[in-house]
Parts: C-alpha cells; sequence; structure tokens
C-alpha cells in the first residue's frame, strides 16, 4: 500500500461461484451492523470533518435553492408555452373547419 494511504482502512470481499442471494443479504446486513458500530465510536480526526461538511452542505443546500428556482422557473415558461400552443391549435383547427366568408362590395 502506498505511503500516502496507510490511514486508509480497506475492507476485500470475495465472492465465489456458489455465492447466492442469502448469502449477499447476510453480508449487507453485516456491513449495515458494522456501519452502526462505526458510527458510535468517536472520530480519529478530532471533529475536522464534520465542519467541513457542514460547511460544505451550507453551500450546496444555497444551490439547491438556486436551483429549485431556476427549474420552478422552467416549468411555469414550459406550461405557459404548452398552454398558448395549445389555444394556438384549437384556434388553427377551428379556422380551418369553418369556412372562411370573403365579403367583396360591388
Amino acid at each position: 500500500m502506498p505511503e500516502g494511504a496507510k490511514h486508509v482502512s480497506v475492507l476485500r470481499v470475495v465472492i465465489r461461484e456458489d455465492f447466492s442471494r442469502t448469502l449477499a443479504e447476510r453480508l449487507v446486513l453485516d456491513v449495515i451492523k458494522v456501519l452502526a458500530e462505526l458510527d458510535t465510536l468517536p472520530s480519529k480526526n478530532g471533529g475536522k470533518i464534520g465542519s467541513l461538511e457542514e460547511e460544505e452542505n451550507g453551500k450546496n443546500e444555497k444551490a439547491m435553492k438556486k436551483k429549485t428556482a431556476e427549474e420552478r422557473e422552467r416549468e411555469i415558461v414550459s406550461h405557459w408555452r404548452n398552454v398558448t400552443k395549445a389555444r394556438k391549435m384549437e384556434m388553427d383547427a377551428a379556422n380551418q373547419a369553418s369556412p372562411s366568408v370573403t365579403v367583396v362590395a360591388n
């Protein structure tokens, strides 16, 4: 393992031919159980990661709100385009259904 990655823990899973669904379910349950145990342990970094994650979450929430507003605007514009397009098609269909009358004065 490279020197820069000595702090990284590795879980290696080898899957053989006779690996079945029940074995996969047991593996998933075991991993979930271990993750729950790891969540109860204190972090080795002294909380630095938590503060960074909070900052990133704050930035992401602002971006999500902005994105949501842009998406809403796009949805509204798209809706009204569809409404006007439908009205235009109805008017065109009505004009084609009834023959137009042209009055010519002599």
